[in-house]
């Protein structure tokens, strides 16, 4: 099982600053600093909000991942340190956020970058840790004003006992 994202929802106050972070860290630009229509906004989490709670919805990285399973192009796999889905391979059909039990995979509407040859398309996006950014590390931790977040390792599997 691989690492995932710890929320304390009675410390997040839904200011949307992850989701920020998230988008700077994978797209590398400096996006308070342009025009709100020249880029697609594309964070990897979202903020669940209730009457109750407010909390980003991360990806749980989970060790048999119903989104890989239902993705009929194969565009979901284990990578080294996350779940992966495969962005330029995907047709944006849906089926893995539908099967995916905590919300955490969001469809998107690219207009700008590789829309290929289209108007526009849906992408699959989740959170990947920031794994293949220059910061390495999940940029919604550093970023949140409230420390609401922190990176959850799960402890090993048990070994199982032999029966004498």
């Amino acid at each position: 099982m691989y690492k995932h994202v710890k929320v304390d929802p009675e410390l997040c106050i839904g200011c949307n600053t992850c989701m920020a972070a998230c988008v700077v860290s994978h797209t590398g630009k400096r996006i308070f600093a342009m025009e709100p229509d020249s880029y697609d906004f594309t964070p990897r989490i979202r903020i669940m909000r209730t009457s109750d709670v407010t909390k980003p919805i991360h990806c749980m990285q989970c060790g048999n991942p119903q989104c890989m399973a239902a993705c009929p192009f194969n565009c979901i796999f284990f990578g080294e340190r996350t779940v992966v889905i495969d962005e330029d391979a995907c047709r944006g059909c849906g089926k893995c956020a539908r099967a995916c039990p905590f919300g955490a995979i969001t469809m998107t509407r690219i207009v700008h970058g590789n829309t290929q040859g289209r108007s526009f398309r849906l992408v699959a996006l989740k959170c990947d840790l920031c794994a293949n950014t220059i910061q390495g590390t999940p940029a919604c931790i550093d970023a949140c004003p409230t420390e609401a977040l922190s990176l959850f390792e799960p402890p090993p599997p048990r070994k199982k006992k032999k029966n004498t």
